[in-house]
Parts: C-alpha cells; sequence; structure tokens
C-alpha cells in the first residue's frame, strides 16, 4: 500500500528517512523552515520540499518528525500538525523522550507513535516502534508493516521504556566503559579494540541472549555472580563525558571528541558500516 508520507525536518536524520520511504514507492515530502536544507534532502530522495508545514502535511496518511531531539519543539510540531492534518498517523523519530511526554497536550494521543531510526537511517536496519499509552495495536501494526515494506527490521516494544531497547544497551555499554577509563585500566582506543575486534563480530551475527545460550547459562551464571558487583554503577553522565562536551569536544562534529575526529568520520562509518551489513546478509 502507498503511503503519502511528510518527513518534518532535513537534517542527517530526516533526509536519511526520506530516501528510505521514498525508495520503497511511497510518495515522499520534505519539510524544514530552511529552503536549501528541505531542497537538498528531497533531491537525494525523488521527494518534494516543502518549506510551510500546511502544505507539508495537507492529505498525509502517516507524518514522520525528525526534529532536533528538544521536547518543547516536538511538541509544537506535533501540535501544528494535529491542526492541519486530522487524521494522519504521526510517528516521531525521537531517540529518547517516552511518547507519554511527546503526547501531552495533544488533542488525540492515539495518534502517535514512535518509529525510531537508527544513523544512518538509510543503512542501519533497525527501526524501534514504541507505543505510547494510548496507541493502539492497529497504529504499531500499521508502522511495522510500514518498515517492513521498506526493507527494515522493525522490532515493535510492548510498552514505551525510557531509551527503548537499543539506546538502553548502548549506555550500558557506554556506562562501563568511561568506568574502565576512570578506573585506569585501559585507554578509549583500547576499548574501542576489544569492541571491534572482539564484541563488535559477534554482536553482528548474534544478540546478548542468543551469545549467553551458545556460552552455556551455568557459564554466565558464574559469570554474571562475579561481575555484576563490579561494574559500574554511576547515576549521571561521568566527569569525562560531561566535560568534554562542555569544552565543545564534540567528537566528529567538531573534530574533536575523546580522540580527534575528521570531518569525513561520519560519512567513512557509514561505508564501512554498508559493507559488513553486506557480508553479513551474505552468510545468513
Amino acid at each position: 500500500m502507498q503511503e503519502t508520507i511528510a518527513v518534518l525536518g532535513a537534517g542527517i536524520m530526516g533526509a536519511g528517512i526520506a530516501r528510505v520511504l521514498a525508495r520503497a514507492g511511497h510518495e515522499v515530502r520534505v519539510f524544514d523552515v530552511r529552503p536549501e536544507a528541505a531542497t537538498a534532502a528531497a533531491e537525494s530522495a525523488g521527494a518534494s520540499a516543502h518549506v510551510q508545514l500546511e502544505s507539508a502535511v495537507a492529505g498525509a496518511t502517516i507524518v514522520l518528525e525528525a526534529a532536533p531531539e528538544r521536547l518543547e519543539l516536538k511538541r509544537d510540531l506535533i501540535a501544528q500538525v494535529e491542526a492541519a492534518n486530522a487524521g494522519a498517523i504521526i510517528a516521531s523519530n525521537t531517540s529518547s523522550i517516552a511518547p507519554d511526554a511527546l503526547a501531552e497536550g495533544m488533542r488525540d494521543p492515539a495518534r502517535l507513535v514512535i518509529a525510531h531510526f537508527f544513523n544512518p537511517a538509510d543503512t542501519v536496519p533497525l527501526v524501534e516502534v514504541v507505543p505510547g499509552p494510548a496507541t493502539p495495536q492497529a497504529t504499531v501494526d500499521r508502522m511495522v508493516a510500514l518498515l517492513e515494506g521498506c526493507g527494515k527490521t522493525a522490532v515493535p516494544l510492548a510498552q514505551q521504556v525510557e531509551g527503548f531497547i537499543a539506546n538502553r544497551l548502548q549506555a550500558a555499554l557506554y556506562r562501563e566503559a568511561m568506568h574502565l577509563v576512570e578506573l585506569g585500566v585501559a585507554t578509549p582506543e583500547q576499548i574501542d579494540e576489544a569492541v571491534t575486534a572482539g564484541l563488535g563480530p559477534r554482536w553482528a551475527l548474534a544478540g546478548p541472549f542468543e551469545i549467553m545460550d551458545l556460552g552455556g547459562l551455568d557459564v554466565w551464571t558464574s559469570v554474571t555472580d562475579g561481575l555484576f558487583p563490579t561494574l559500574g554503577d554511576a547515576s549521571a553522565a561521568p566527569a569525562m563525558l560531561r566535560d568534554r562536551a562542555a569544552r565543545g569536544e564534540l567528537g566528529a562534529k567538531s573534530g574533536q571528541g575523546f580522540l580527534p575526529r575528521d570531518a569525513d568520520a561520519g560519512a567513512a562509518f557509514a561505508r564501512r558500516l554498508a559493507a559488513l551489513l553486506e557480508a553479513r546478509d551474505s552468510i545468513n
């Protein structure tokens, strides 16, 4: 079924999402208040560009919000969509904001669902689909069908939780990685190498529960009994992260993060990721 889909936001994520949807044969409209951004994203996707939200969402069956991760901005866009379009599903690409927080003040919160793509959106297969308390199962099922029709791996959650699935798992690893650096156990470079040369290749083929099954649950019972009490338990961003961010050392976007980062780092990573996924698919 072809949908008419408005993508709100023409940044890196919005442009990638527009390409995914357009390649699957949907009519895609890209909205951004910056004309040059809307045009560039639309041209990359074979979509139409809009600088007026009302024209982008008029008659749309699905509106996918991909604005910056600011709660009030997203709420404002959702309110504008509700005023301009009475029936479309409103899907947010938020990576961390719970649907009930986004739905606060909505006329009809049943229209809202999370469709969380991962960067780069047109390369990473996963999209998490997260319902709010008022979201009907039919809306979740429709989003899953849409995403699977675009070649994505859609994982619907049974209920909302902060950070959803993948970011919670990432956050647990990041917390322990920074804890090990703070303890002086290893450098950021060494920890990255331990992941890319050890954990990463296995995780590209099997998730944590399969890895535990393969290793033996008796073994993992002993491992977790011994390790869990020693793991970092920080309840807020550690100083080594907070201080760098405060100094403007933001990673690839600024040229310096935990390590110096080339301006092409993001594009280079996307190329490596695409090659890895292609190799993985060829052996599955």
